[in-house]
């Protein structure tokens, strides 16, 4: 007989469960991302790859908000918490590439 852990745990969580993400919440997410990735074969545009990303971005600003939302704290997440910050208040130094640097 097989005894399931009631408290699975992801590796990006904290050791308190308080602050994990569920895994019904990453499950749904999960889904959300295959459902719009499994439309890509239907995606009439000439940029198939900015479509990926939008679904890529959208699954890490999802799974970011829970993360949030549950208190999750690690250095890298608060690290990716800070530059999200920036780069949305128009704050983040990037330095200045052109199609000539390329």
């Amino acid at each position: 007989m097989t005894h399931r852990n009631p408290n699975p745990s992801f590796a990006f969580q904290g050791p308190s469960p308080s602050s994990a993400l569920t895994p019904d919440a990453l499950e749904g997410l999960l889904d959300t991302l295959l459902q719009r990735l499994n439309h890509l074969q239907d995606v009439r545009t000439d940029y198939p790859c900015d479509y990926l990303a939008r679904c890529k971005a959208g699954f890490t600003d999802a799974l970011i908000h829970e993360l949030e939302a549950s208190n999750h704290h690690s250095p890298a997440f608060d690290r990716l918490i800070q530059l999200r910050d920036a780069w949305d208040c128009g704050t983040l130094d990037l330095p200045n590439v052109t199609e000539t640097d390329l």
